[in-house]
């Protein structure tokens, strides 16, 4: 299922745009993340924070996709556009953020529950002097990073590598790549064009999903479906999962129709 097989082709054709201007590096085969975790209280104070990325007053996207073909995705990369966070200390920049999973068998049946599990993962990091400020639906992110961790090397490698143990632990998920940009707000604000395009699809998959509505004339997401055929067979996929459940909950056969018209 390709929900996202255009927004890929997106973020590729960005990554290799940037790599011609040579703003664009790269680590490969990372496996995990041996950055120490703190679970119980991971507080950045402003006085003691080395790096702010993503500020409200700041450009910011984040977001997770993925791809149901696992080799497209290559495993263990971590792609940075722009300086990586030992050479922003002491700076608050624009920030973003691209997750993206190389995963089988996504169908119209499964994709909704697994988006959701996926997508909680993103946020299940307890990094020791890194912490996540805020996060928002409309695919933006805050984050702060403290001067010790920064004097003691923490990087986007290790952020990177976190989030890639996260994922490894999903049986259904192949491989898992991770895209960080803080080159400037230009550079942050054209991934975010992406992210709107990602997040229209996942608002329609939402709508769908919790409201089951299923009524196209009203929705406000009918050229979204109109363009992404595997929206339209969730819609299908979920429509006989309901008319399902109906008959279940009201199993008034035709016989006893009959009988109560007598």
């Amino acid at each position: 299922m390709g929900l996202f097989d255009k927004q890929y082709s997106d973020v590729m054709a960005l990554l290799h745009k940037k790599q011609k201007q040579g703003i664009v590096s790269e680590f490969f085969n990372i496996t995990g993340c041996d950055w120490p975790s703190e679970k119980h209280r991971n507080l950045v104070l402003g006085q003691d924070t080395a790096v702010e990325l993503g500020n409200p007053k700041d450009a910011s996207t984040a977001f997770l996709m993925w791809v149901n073909e696992p080799d497209k995705i290559k495993n263990g990369r971590i792609t940075i556009v722009g300086p990586d966070l030992p050479q922003l200390s002491g700076r608050q920049v624009s920030f973003g953020k691209i997750v993206m999973v190389g995963a089988s068998d996504f169908d119209a049946d499964n994709s909704y529950d697994r988006y959701r599990e996926l997508e909680l993962l993103r946020y299940n990091l307890h990094l020791k002097g890194y912490m996540m400020r805020g996060v928002s639906q409309q695919q933006r992110e805050w984050s702060r990073v403290s001067r010790d961790a920064v004097n003691g090397g923490f990087s986007f490698k290790h952020l990177g590598g976190a989030l890639m143990d996260e994922f490894s632990h999903i049986a259904y998920v192949r491989s898992v790549e991770t895209v960080f940009i803080t080159a400037s707000r230009e550079d942050v604000l054209e991934a975010k064009a992406i992210a709107d395009d990602v997040f229209k699809i996942i608002s329609a998959m939402n709508k769908m999903a919790e409201e089951l509505s299923f009524d196209c004339d009203t929705c406000d997401y009918n050229d979204v479906c109109g363009d992404v055929e595997e929206l339209r067979s969730m819609r299908n996929a979920l429509k006989g999962r309901e008319a399902a459940h109906s008959r279940q909950t009201n199993p008034k056969t035709s016989h006893e129709l009959e009988v109560g018209s007598d």
